[in-house]
């Protein structure tokens, strides 16, 4: 006796849930921390997620030490840190169509490597800069090159350190 099409869809959404936990068990659980932001890369070579509006948590779920900070060193543009080389993912957490893109074009005619754009999840009211160990000068010369950035920290354990800045646009983007 063949099951009927219930039966079937039944079976077909059982193995399709058994495939998505697997996935999500082996990618790290990433998806399981509350509050993250993430989203689905169209990727160039790298899959990282962006952390929420409030304090960033590491994929533990315990907040990470280090505050944003607003203020840094000051530059000049004759002693800025050169934006070549230094890889970026722009994160979209303003809901506006486009907008990852268009900043990518921007940080590309600068001279960065945009190496990802993906949209957060999570609404962000201010636009920031994460960066990973040893790119901070890099962050501060985004900042200093793209004043809209006001915020700028360490990017939090959820991030991909293979990637050494994680630029946030939020609403305040113009």
């Amino acid at each position: 006796m063949r099951p009927g099409p219930t039966a079937r869809a039944a079976l077909l959404l059982a193995v399709f849930l058994a495939l998505f936990l697997a996935v999500d068990r082996l990618s790290g659980g990433a998806a399981r921390n509350h509050g993250q932001a993430a989203g689905s890369t169209r990727r160039t070579s790298t899959s990282t997620a962006a952390a929420p509006t409030r304090a960033p948590t590491t994929t533990a779920g315990a907040p990470t030490t280090a505050a944003p900070t607003t203020t840094g060193p000051a530059t000049t543009a004759g002693t800025l840190p050169p934006a070549k080389g230094v890889t970026v993912q722009v994160l979209n957490g303003a809901f506006v169509t486009g907008l990852a893109h268009r900043v990518a074009d921007r940080l590309r005619a600068a001279g960065y490597q945009v190496v990802a754009t993906n949209t957060a999840l999570g609404n962000y009211r201010t636009s920031r800069i994460y960066f990973t160990e040893g790119h901070r000068a890099d962050a501060l010369a985004l900042r200093a090159r793209f004043p809209v950035f006001q915020l700028v920290a360490p990017a939090p354990r959820n991030l991909s350190r293979q990637v050494d800045l994680h630029v946030v646009v939020g609403r305040d983007y113009r």
